[in-house]
């Protein structure tokens, strides 16, 4: 049976298509198109979570419009025409455009394994998002570590082109990423990590 998915990587100048194994067994991880939850408890207990936050009034107007604004993104898993590219020992693995995008353009959603977060041996992992419900904080993480989308690649910078977006949609939120401008074919995606990332880390030399 033929792989659903092609993903791209760049090397030398030219740019190799993978299949979902392929990729995935090149990179060490596991291609996640959607949230995979530790248990069924903690998925149980986000929707009850997200039901409460919507009638506290933590789940604005904003979260609730753009989840059915970006609702067939989100569900069909869509991958955007990018490509990997190996940068330098430090920021090692980007993610380019491979075509020019426009201003509000949906990238794709941060996905990996929703668990509980543990202070101790979370510190350090450069690939935890914080699931929040709106402006609700929950004990919970996104951990793309071992297992997450295509947006994982995606590298800091202070001056980004790519923002993250917290939306709602059947009963869960969703971290997605959409174009902060229009971005032109062959430009590195990034987005600005925040001072929270930076807090317990050294910023490399010549980090812009």
């Amino acid at each position: 049976m033929q792989e659903k998915y092609l993903f791209k990587i760049k090397k030398e100048g030219k740019i190799f298509l993978y299949s979902k194994k392929e990729f995935e067994d090149l990179m060490e991880i596991t291609y996640l198109p959607n949230l995979r939850f530790d248990n069924v408890k903690i998925l149980n207990k986000v929707k009850k979570i997200c039901v409460s936050a919507g009638k506290d009034g933590y789940l604005t107007k904003e979260n609730i419009w753009f989840g059915a604004y970006y609702e067939k993104e989100i569900k069909s898993h869509s991958i955007p025409d990018v490509y990997i590219k190996w940068i330098d020992n430090i920021k090692e693995y980007g993610i380019f455009a491979n075509k020019d995008f426009k201003i509000r353009s949906f990238l794709g959603e941060y996905t990996g394994n929703v668990r509980k977060y543990k202070k101790i041996i979370d510190d350090k992992n450069s690939y935890l998002f914080e699931y929040s419900v709106g402006y609700k904080k929950t004990p919970y993480t996104i951990d793309a570590r071992e297992a997450g989308s295509l947006i994982r690649f995606v590298n800091h910078s202070f001056k980004p082109n790519v923002e993250p977006l917290s939306v709602y949609l059947d009963e869960k939120v969703h971290l997605i990423f959409r174009t902060k401008r229009a971005i032109k074919k062959d430009e590195e995606l990034t987005y600005n990590y925040g001072p929270f990332y930076w807090k317990k880390r050294e910023k490399p030399i010549g980090l812009k």
